[in-house]
C-alpha cells in the first residue's frame, strides 16, 4: 500500500493542481465536479493559480479524493496521473528541451529543468530530486527521492514519456522508499526498434588526450581533438582582449579555447559557455559563480582564475593553463602509487580545501578527477568548482536545493541524505581518494550506483587496514576519520588534516 507523506514546510507548484482538475475532468467525464473535489481540501486559497506555490497536502488530498471517487487504490490514480501529465509537461517546458532527445535524454536531464522553471522562479516550491546515471545509450538508471513517496506517479511519468516519444522502455523498480529503502531507483532500457535514437547527443564520452594542454577538467566539455569543431560556427578571433589560438574543447555547456594574453606574456584557457544556455539565466549565473567562487580563492593548490567575463552576450572564464593530468589519470597509468606521493597528495588536496573553506566555499565534489598534477611536480590543483557552494549565503541557492549532486562514489552520507552539506563533505571525498590510492579499491563499493550509495547510507566501510595492512596506523586511523558517516567524528577541518598527514609525514622521514 502506497501512502502519501507531505511535506510539512515544502510546496508543489501550481502548473500540477492545473493538470490535477484537468486530469479529474477527463476521469470522472462530468460526474463528479472540480468544485467537490476542490471542497474535500481546506485551505486559506480560494483557487489554485498556475503560477502558484501551494501545500503539499492540497495535491495529496486531492488526488486521494480522486483515488476514493473513481473506485481505485491510490497508487493506480498516481500512476494514471503520471501517464496522463507527461506530455503536458514536454509541451510546458518546450523551450528547454532539443528536438533531438527521446525519453532517456529528457529524464537524464529533468533536473535540470527542473531547476531552470521551478526552483530557481518559486523558491517555495519543492519538486522531487533526481539523479541518473546513463551507463549506455539504450539504458538509465534514476533515482528518485521525494519526502512526499509518490513513486508511482514517477512510473506513470516515464511510460507517458515514453508513450508520447514512440518507444517502449522498460522499467525495473529496483529499490523503493516503501520498502524502507533510503531512496527508489528505477532502471530504464529503451527496447531496439526503429523508433530508437541511433545515439544519444546527451551520452558523449568525456575525453581528455594527453597531447592538449588544458586549463580545466570542465566536466561537461568533450577535450578530443576529433571532435573539436565539427558543424561549429566561425571561431572568435579574440574573447574579451585575449587572442584566441584555437578551440581545445565543447561540449553540451560550452567551449574551451586556448588563448593568449598579451600583456603578461602567457597562455590561458578561456571557457564560454554555450549560447543555448546563455539564455537560461539560473545556468548563466551557475557558471559566472564557478568562476567567481573559484577566483575568491588563491592558494597555490586551487586553479587560478584570472578573469569572469562577459562577451557578445556571452559569460566567459578566463583560467590558467595547466600542463598534466588529473589523479584519476595518473593513478590509472602509473598503478599504486608510493606512499610518500600519496602523502603529499592528501596533504596538498587538505591545503587547497583549507584555503576555499576559509572563503566559506564547499567544494562538494571532490574526486580524483577534480585533482588536477600540474607539471613536473604534479603539484595538487583543485579545478572545477562548477558545484561549489558558499556555506555564507543562504538566499541564492544556484545548484538545485536537496538535490543529489555530484560523483556517487565520493558522494558523503549527508549528500545522499537530508543533512546540511558544509566543509566536511569535502573532508569525506578526501578520505574516499585516500583509502582508494592506499589500497586500490573503494570504501564503498557495489557493482552499481544504487549498490554504491547504499553502502554509503549504511556508512560501514571495510576497516583500510584489513585491505591495506602495510598503511601506517596513524593514516589508517585518519582515513577511516575522515570516512566516519557522522560528520562530527571527522576531523575538525581540512587544517587539521593537513597537520596530521605532515606530522605523519615527519614521523616516516625519521624513521
Amino acid at each position: 500500500m502506497v501512502k502519501a507523506h507531505p511535506r510539512h514546510g515544502g510546496g508543489v507548484h501550481g502548473i500540477i493542481f492545473f493538470y490535477i482538475q484537468k486530469f479529474a475532468e477527463e476521469a470522472f467525464a462530468s460526474t463528479t465536479s472540480w468544485g467537490r473535489l476542490r471542497s474535500t481540501v481546506t485551505t486559506s486559497s480560494e483557487k489554485y493559480l498556475p503560477s502558484g506555490v501551494y501545500p503539499d497536502a492540497d495535491a495529496v488530498h486531492l488526488l486521494e479524493s480522486i483515488s476514493q471517487s473513481a473506485g481505485k487504490s491510490l497508487p493506480r490514480i498516481l500512476e494514471q496521473f503520471g501517464e496522463f501529465l507527461a506530455p503536458h509537461l514536454v509541451k510546458v517546458a518546450g523551450k528547454y528541451i532539443s528536438p533531438s532527445w527521446k525519453t532517456l535524454d529528457l529524464i537524464e536531464n529533468t533536473e535540470s529543468i527542473i531547476h531552470a522553471m521551478v526552483r530557481s522562479q518559486n523558491p517555495g516550491a519543492a519538486p522531487p530530486v533526481l539523479e541518473t546515471v546513463r551507463p549506455a545509450t539504450d539504458e538509465l538508471h534514476l533515482i528518485y527521492s521525494s519526502r512526499r513517496q509518490l513513486c508511482p506517479l514517477a512510473m506513470g511519468l516515464i511510460r507517458g514519456l515514453s508513450r508520447h516519444y514512440g518507444e517502449t522502455v522498460s522499467i525495473e523498480e529496483t529499490s523503493c522508499m516503501h520498502r524502507n529503502d533510503p531512496f527508489c531507483v528505477f532502471v530504464l532500457q529503451v527496447q531496439h526498434g526503429e523508433t530508437q535514437a541511433a545515439q544519444s547527443p546527451l551520452s558523449e564520452t568525456l575525453v581528455f588526450p594527453s597531447t592538449v594542454v588544458r586549463g580545466s577538467n570542465t566536466g561537461d566539455i568533450m577535450m578530443s581533438a576529433a571532435g573539436v569543431g565539427q558543424g561549429s560556427h566561425a571561431e572568435p578571433r579574440s574573447i574579451g582582449g585575449y587572442q584566441v589560438l584555437k578551440l581545445i574543447g565543447h561540449g553540451g555547456m560550452g567551449r574551451v579555447y586556448m588563448a593568449r594574453d598579451e600583456r603578461l606574456g602567457r597562455d590561458v584557457a578561456i571557457k564560454v559557455l554555450h549560447p543555448s544556455k546563455a539564455q537560461d539565466m539560473a545556468a548563466r549565473r551557475r557558471f559566472i559563480r564557478e568562476g567567481r567562487a573559484a577566483a575568491a580563492v588563491e592558494h597555490p593548490h586551487v586553479m587560478a582564475i584570472h578573469q569572469v567575463g562577459e562577451e557578445n552576450g556571452l559569460p566567459f572564464i578566463v583560467m590558467q593553463q595547466l600542463s598534466g593530468c588529473t589523479l584519476a589519470e595518473y593513478r590509472d597509468d602509473q598503478g599504486p602509487l608510493p606512499l610518500a606521493e600519496v602523502l603529499r597528495i592528501g596533504r596538498e588536496t587538505a591545503d587547497g580545501l583549507s584555503a576555499a573553506h576559509r572563503r566559506g566555499l564547499v567544494h562538494r565534489d571532490i574526486k580524483p578527477d577534480n585533482i588536477f598534477l600540474d607539471g613536473p611536480s604534479r603539484v595538487v590543483k583543485i579545478i572545477d568548482f562548477g558545484l561549489a557552494r558558499d556555506a555564507t549565503e543562504e538566499a541564492v541557492k544556484l545548484t538545485q536545493d536537496g538535490a543529489v549532486v555530484g560523483t556517487p562514489a565520493y558522494m558523503s552520507p549527508e549528500r545522499i541524505g537530508e543533512q546540511e552539506i558544509d566543509a566536511k563533505s569535502d573532508l569525506f571525498g578526501l578520505g574516499v581518494i585516500l583509502y582508494e590510492l592506499l589500497s586500490a579499491r573503494l570504501p564503498f563499493d557495489g557493482k552499481s550506483m544504487v549498490a554504491v550509495l547504499a553502502a554509503i547510507s549504511r556508512g560501514m566501510p571495510t576497516p583500510l587496514r584489513d585491505v591495506a595492512p602495510t598503511v601506517p596506523l596513524p593514516l589508517a586511523d585518519l582515513v577511516m576519520r575522515l570516512l566516519a558517516h557522522d560528520k562530527a567524528n571527522r576531523p575538525a577541518d581540512a587544517a587539521a588534516v593537513a597537520a596530521e598527514i605532515t606530522a605523519i609525514e615527519k614521523r616516516l622521514a625519521a624513521s
